[in-house]
């Protein structure tokens, strides 16, 4: 086994590929709240995008320390871990509607589910990049 720092370019192709989140953020009580989340890669991290309410959402904004846990469906033993803050990159009927639409095209989901909806997405910055291959 070969835990390796990386960095986003090395792991892009994985990243662009079929694969969900799962997004770990810290609660007011410090305790870490776990969500599967689909996301966008960007230049320089992944952007994530859920309904304002939604508990990770909460966290985030008391805490920007987030790590997100992409896992390779084909191959069990690799992974790549993306940990760093999170920014709010846009919040709102629009912007990050048509965001959350992006995210349900790139899954194959009908994107005219979010229509009408306030959300918000956030900036996972890539701090730290790891990631595990055998």
């Amino acid at each position: 086994m070969d835990y390796r720092p990386t960095s986003i370019d090395d792991v892009r192709s994985f990243l662009e590929g079929p694969h969900r989140a799962i997004l770990s953020t810290l609660g007011g009580d410090g305790a870490s709240h776990l969500v599967v989340v689909d996301y966008l890669v960007t230049q320089d991290g992944l952007l994530v995008n859920g309904r304002v309410n939604r508990r990770w959402v909460l966290n985030l904004r008391g805490d920007p320390r987030t790590s997100a846990l992409i896992h390779d469906h084909a191959d069990v033993s690799h992974w790549v871990r993306i940990s760093g803050a999170a920014e709010l990159a846009r919040e709102g009927d629009e912007a990050a509607v048509d965001d959350a639409k992006a995210m349900a095209r790139r899954y194959g989901d009908d994107p005219e589910q979010f229509t009408g909806q306030h959300r918000v997405t956030w900036r996972l910055g890539a701090d730290s990049v790891r990631e595990r291959a055998e």
